[in-house]
């Protein structure tokens, strides 16, 4: 399975939107609704005439903290590297963040 370097935009719990980016993200991309909610995007990377170009260039889960839909998520066959952690698939990559982030949420609020 491929590798690629990746990225988090996380804005906080008031925008609760995680976006994880393949790096370097192409300039170009579009989201690509997954689930009728719009709660998962796939984030396709476009060639200069705006096509798809069957590479992606990252996801995006809107409702992060909550979402639990996690055998919803589509089979995309990377591994993620975040800077300085080991390369994981997506679910158990995204499930490691949203750990960390809860447990951050409530260290702050105590």
């Amino acid at each position: 399975m491929e590798t690629v370097k990746a990225s988090i935009m996380w804005p906080g719990p008031d925008v609760d939107v995680l976006t994880l980016f393949v790096e370097p993200t192409p300039d170009l991309w579009e989201a690509d609704p997954v689930d009728e909610e719009w709660e998962f995007m796939v984030l396709r990377a476009l060639d200069e005439n705006e096509q798809e170009t069957g590479e992606i260039a990252g996801v995006e889960l809107v409702g992060f903290l909550d979402f639990d839909r996690w055998e919803d998520l589509p089979d995309i066959p990377l591994l993620w590297q975040l800077p300085g952690w080991e390369p994981l698939p997506l679910q158990e990559l995204l499930k490691r963040e949203q750990n960390l982030l809860r447990e951050n949420r409530a260290r702050v609020a105590s």
